[in-house]
């Protein structure tokens, strides 16, 4: 895939070659001006998608919450309960906390997290996200609780910072706010939702004249997020980059943001979102190969995105790799909303140790010898999920097995064995046991608090072993 990558990376436009005494060699056709406009459109197409890749699926993956109820205009929309096979709302969803989304509207004015303290130890996280898919501030997680009030600012604004509060400073219009709160299941709920209910998202408007004295309002503006395509299918990606540049950046990077400036000639700016009427055909061809090239690399970089231990594909980039804008437009695509890695990492595993797909009929084990669970501050917890990525239906009732999963029994080596089987293992294993489907399914492995071990790769999952 070198070539892919090559190929973006260079233009090449050939010149007359001049003979000499020694070499007669027949003179080589240059290129026409419409050509080399094809071709820079091209080249800078390709750079478009990949660097705007994030803004469009932040466009759509919010859109698509507020527009379902999923999430709320700068104000919290709480879950309540855990997840189980009948949600549909998020992809790979987890089974071990209550969650709360908010998407924070920063274009008018700043928008207040307040973070509760708490009587008793429990894992919260607070995760900040800009609209580029990356991670700007997490509040709690592994470093324990860290009460207060945070004040989310967009890139224009100019204000000052209320007493007591602490900015955190956004380069996008929006923000994606994300509240977890552990669960130890369901005898738990009742003590985790008091703790939920001490997380509040609200304009600083608001907070000022009522304090968290306020009312979620029935009708939000939402047009920022009401995308209608009108390019030809071929430019579209174009037209979307260029709508979600429009609301969710600033207007001063028209003119200060390198990358943003240089996409003037391809027709797409904060101002006017994607020209189409500006371009002449050579530059609408160039960007129509540009679109099919650079879901190429995209895929490609996804594919190449992880290291593979024991078939369990570990991703050191998540929440923040912005240093490498394939990669980023991959995590977006494929990952979106990922934290970074030191807090909560993700592997996925979906082959058995000889290499060979999970399914069903077979029974697996996953074995931790002694001393070999995973590395983590906080807990670990293994769900499993359909080729969708959202839980499957069993009569146990059980979508994810861990640390923190009552009776959870060590062997009287001290090791750990997880049994993952369609049928019930019997009574002296059922505590260990997370039930399979009869089909295909594969596994995601999470990890709260990675240790030094699984950051710096020395520790790795043991392979998911078939059993007769």
């Amino acid at each position: 895939m070198k070539a892919i990558y090559a190929l973006v990376g260079a233009l090449v436009v050939t010149l007359a070659v001049v003979p000499t005494a020694s070499s007669q060699q027949p003179a080589v056709k240059v290129m026409t001006s419409e050509q080399i406009r094809e071709e820079r459109a091209y080249v800078t197409g390709v750079q478009a998608i990949l660097w705007g890749r994030p803004l469009a699926e932040s466009l759509q993956t919010h859109g698509d919450a507020l527009k379902v109820g999923g999430s709320y205009l700068s104000y919290l929309r709480r879950f309540e309960t855990l997840k189980t096979a009948a949600d549909r709302f998020i992809n790979t969803p987890n089974n071990v906390s209550i969650d709360s989304y908010g998407t924070a509207d920063l274009t008018a004015e700043p928008v207040v997290l307040s973070v509760p303290s708490q009587k008793e130890k429990r894992w919260t996280i607070a995760q900040i996200g800009d609209f580029y898919d990356e991670i700007v501030h997490n509040v709690g997680g592994s470093k324990g609780s860290q009460p207060g009030l945070y004040v989310l600012t967009g890139p224009d604004y100019v204000g000052s910072v209320p007493l007591g509060m602490t900015q955190v400073k956004l380069r996008t219009r929006y923000a994606s706010i994300g509240i977890r709160v552990f669960v130890n299941g369901e005898a738990d709920l009742p003590a985790a939702r008091e703790v939920q209910k001490g997380f509040h998202l609200l304009p600083l408007k608001v907070f000022q004249a009522n304090g968290l004295a306020y009312e979620i309002p029935k009708k939000q503006d939402q047009s920022a997020f009401d995308f209608k395509p009108t390019a030809p299918e071929s430019l579209r990606e174009f037209e979307k980059i260029g709508f979600a540049m429009k609301q969710f950046l600033s207007s001063n990077d028209d003119v200060t943001h390198p990358m943003v400036v240089s996409f003037r000639g391809i027709g797409l700016s904060v101002a006017k979102g994607f020209d189409l009427a500006s371009l002449d055909e050579p530059t609408k061809r160039g960007l129509g190969r540009a679109a099919v090239m650079a879901n190429k690399i995209i895929e490609d970089a996804f594919a190449n995105s992880a290291t593979i231990k024991n078939g369990w594909r570990f991703s050191m980039g998540g929440g923040r790799a912005g240093h490498d804008l394939a990669l980023l437009a991959a995590f977006a695509t494929y990952s979106y909303g990922a934290n970074v890695p030191e807090e909560i990492m993700y592997p996925n595993c979906r082959v058995d140790a000889d290499g060979k797909p999970f399914d069903g009929k077979n029974k697996y084990v996953l074995r931790f010898e002694k001393g070999q669970a995973p590395p983590v501050s906080v807990f670990w917890n293994m769900s499993r999920y359909d080729d969708k990525q959202f839980f499957i239906e069993n009569d146990f009732k059980r979508y994810s097995i861990g640390s923190t999963t009552d009776g959870l029994k060590t062997d009287d080596d001290g090791s750990i064995t997880i049994y993952i089987q369609n049928e019930n293992p019997g009574p002296d294993k059922q505590s260990n046991w997370l039930p399979a489907p009869k089909g295909s399914f594969n596994l995601t492995m999470r990890m709260y608090g990675s240790e030094a071990p699984i950051l710096n790769g020395s520790y790795s999952l043991p392979a998911v072993k078939r059993v007769p």
